[in-house]
């Protein structure tokens, strides 16, 4: 028998493949170690950039109740507090409405109806934040005025949609049994959902709610427009607040070289509720899978 001969050109395309291959890892783990020390780079330009106002004598400021730079006073409690009310008020008002969006589009409703009213959501999800800004200025304000109330609104509309869709999300990845089985057990519809729906798809529910108040925390330009601008504690929903990030939007392009410094470390207190939310958010699941 004559020998077939092997292909010459063979051995150079699996040497190719395999630098590929080789070059794609070296890619990925390049880009994978330069995004865990991205989060610690941040860290340190802001303290840096913040040291020295804690080495100044306006430091014992921080801890007051009175944000007035033009009174060399740099309170960040009332900007804390007002930045936390306005983000969970918002979770938690749009938390329940997100999560009853999925379950009626998920178990409720067919065809083409579904189908619109998921588009609908993936269009809310992507407005930019000034346009609900806008709607609270021309529709909730004149109502209920420029307070923490407004904000919270404003913030639940922006959040409703994220919280559907990812919700809707952990919904499709549920066993496709799940539903029949428990109405075979006898349970009604709402029965199945309240009992077995919602409780497995509860760690997924749960990061998307971290999710949404990370955002809450991190927002700006919408809140800003709606919520009345005066660095106070709210003792009550309809009084005006400011939050850390309005801070910075409105005072960094003016700021003198201590303000600026201060500045920086609004934004490092920012950084820091993030961080400390998805820490504690975390250490809660752990908590309950334990």
């Amino acid at each position: 028998m004559k020998a077939v001969p092997l292909p010459t050109g063979a051995p150079v395309e699996s040497t190719g493949r395999r630098q590929e291959h080789a070059f794609a890892w070296a890619l990925v783990w390049v880009l994978g170690i330069g995004c865990a020390f991205i989060a610690p780079a941040l860290l340190l330009f802001l303290l840096g950039k913040g040291a020295s106002f804690l080495l100044a004598d306006e430091r014992a400021t921080l801890t007051s109740l009175r944000w007035s730079p033009t009174e060399a006073s740099y309170g960040l409690v009332p900007l804390v507090v007002g930045t936390l009310s306005v983000a969970l008020g918002g979770l938690l008002l749009a938390l329940p409405l997100g999560i009853g969006t999925a379950i009626a589009l998920h178990f409720y409703l067919r065809g083409r109806l579904r189908e619109w009213f998921e588009a609908t959501l993936g269009v809310l999800g992507g407005i930019p934040s000034v346009v609900f800004g806008l709607f609270g200025t021309f529709w909730l304000v004149p109502r209920i005025g420029a307070s923490l109330l407004s904000g919270v609104c404003v913030l639940a509309a922006m959040l409703i949609p994220t919280l559907a869709l990812l919700a809707l999300a952990a919904f499709r990845q549920l066993p496709t049994g799940l539903v029949a089985d428990g109405l075979r057990l006898g349970l009604s519809r709402e029965q199945v959902i309240l009992r077995l729906v919602l409780r497995s798809a509860r760690p997924a529910l749960f990061g998307a709610a971290v999710l949404a108040l990370s955002r809450g925390l991190g927002e700006a330009l919408a809140v800003e427009m709606v919520c009345g601008n005066v660095p106070g504690l709210p003792t009550r929903l309809t009084a005006p607040i400011r939050t850390l990030t309005t801070t910075l939007v409105q005072e960094f392009e003016y700021a003198q070289p201590l303000h600026n410094r201060a500045l920086h470390l609004v934004a490092l207190a920012i950084v820091l509720l993030a961080a400390l939310t998805s820490a504690a958010a975390l250490r809660l699941r752990e908590r309950k899978a334990a």
